[in-house]
């Protein structure tokens, strides 16, 4: 029985792996640190009031209107990337925030420059979520 219960979950792990969405949401050749922007979300403490902050998806906004959009995972079935890299430009990024059964699904427009680490932290107000954005230099 027991052998069966670690078969079952190594399977799980691994199946799950399929689903996890790479960081680098660009064409092309990998670009550097200097050359991408990164988008991560904030994980809290288990257990914790904090919220925790993963990216449902993005647009990249042009001149013309919305350019590239992207949506990631499955509701309810896989979970959301906490991180992704990005060309520079204007983007409106998608953020799923939760803690225990709590969840809300705010958006923030952020023009973002390469060699830039922007971190997306849930704060929750009066029943509203509000996405506060820390900007760093991409280590």
């Amino acid at each position: 029985m027991k052998n069966i219960l670690i078969a079952t979950l190594v399977a799980s792990t691994l199946g799950a792996c399929g689903f996890m969405t790479p960081a680098k949401q660009y064409a092309g050749d990998v670009q550097g640190v200097s050359g991408i922007a990164v988008i991560k979300g904030f994980v809290g403490k288990p257990f914790s009031d904090d919220f925790h902050a993963t990216i449902r998806g993005y647009s990249k906004l042009e001149s013309s209107g919305s350019g590239e959009q992207k949506q990631f995972g499955i509701p309810g079935f896989t979970d959301y990337p906490s991180e992704i890299q990005v060309l520079a430009g204007e983007y409106k990024v998608q953020v799923y925030c939760f803690s225990g059964f709590t969840s809300y699904r705010p958006t923030t427009t952020l023009p973002m420059q390469a060699g830039i680490t922007y971190l997306l932290k849930c704060e929750v107000h009066d029943g509203q979520a509000f996405v506060v954005v820390h900007a760093s230099d991409t280590e």
